[in-house]
């Protein structure tokens, strides 16, 4: 069983949140990593109709900002789960 990333309202995220004067790129790959953390916990709670809308909305936000990313040259990828469509 996996455990959840954690409250999102600690001052402190153990590095899931990047630090005050990090680099654009730096926040959104910590973003991005937060993002995945939350899809897997979720896909470990099964594929209920509810689950597997926030598992849609989670990639979507994975995928735009993988997109940003590397459209700005640095080299991100999706990465798929299981319970993609």
């Amino acid at each position: 069983m996996k455990a959840p990333p954690g409250n999102s309202l600690d001052v402190d995220q153990n590095n899931l949140v990047a630090p005050e004067g990090s680099s654009i790129i730096e926040g959104l790959s910590s973003l991005l990593d937060r993002i995945r953390q939350e899809i897997d916990y979720n896909d470990a709670k099964g594929q209920a109709p509810f689950r597997l809308g926030v598992h849609d909305g989670l990639r979507f936000a994975e995928d735009a900002i993988v997109d940003l990313l590397r459209r700005h040259g640095h080299a991100f990828e999706s990465r798929p789960t299981e319970l993609d469509a």
